[in-house]
């Protein structure tokens, strides 16, 4: 009996400190490498709907060797590399300064 309690408080102990250490961690993680914001996440799935990605449906399998998947990953990194991209997220709302990677500019937080 006194196996199980002390296995018990141990695991109990064990899933406090997995608990308490958990949001350090993301807070810690957030500082190092800001992400990107809601403008920027949207713009990126307009132009992934607009290349046509989105239509391939979803499978465990990548297509790998499909010309028209090829083809329209061609297109969705054109759209997410060239001015398209800066256009979606300033139609969701972001500002040029805000998007991530942007040459000559600084993230705003």
């Amino acid at each position: 009996m006194k196996n199980i309690a002390l296995r018990s408080a141990l695991a109990v102990a064990a899933v406090s400190a997995a608990a308490l250490s958990a949001p350090a961690f993301a807070q810690e993680a957030a500082q190092q490498a800001p992400g990107l914001s809601r403008a920027e996440v949207l713009a990126d799935l307009a132009l992934h709907r607009r290349a046509g990605l989105d239509a391939q449906g979803s499978s465990e399998i990548l297509p790998v060797g499909n010309a028209d998947h090829e083809r329209r990953l061609a297109e969705y990194q054109r759209l997410r590399s060239g001015p398209e991209y800066l256009a979606e997220v300033r139609r969701f709302g972001g500002a040029a300064s805000t998007v991530a990677g942007e040459a000559g500019t600084q993230r705003v937080q």
